[in-house]
């Protein structure tokens, strides 16, 4: 698929960390499954990995003042 930011390059498979900040608390997530574009870097989610993801960073951010954990798929609902 093409990039719809820059047109130019083409959207791969790739993983990367997640950083995200809350009320002075910080957790790193490795690993995470998104699609990024080999041209300009830009980067996408999948709207079921976005919500994975924020479930997992809720759960860190109230137990840690900084947590790194790594990135799992969810599964799938029986």
């Amino acid at each position: 698929m093409s990039c719809t930011v820059c047109g130019n390059g083409e959207r791969v498979p790739a993983t990367k960390p997640y950083v995200e900040e809350r009320d002075g608390r910080i957790a790193v997530v490795t690993g995470v499954p998104v699609t990024v574009c080999e041209s300009c870097g830009e980067t996408w989610l999948e709207a079921s990995v976005a919500h994975a993801l924020d479930a997992l960073l809720t759960e860190i951010l109230s137990q840690d003042t900084l947590g790194v954990r790594a990135f799992t798929e969810p599964a799938p609902a029986a």
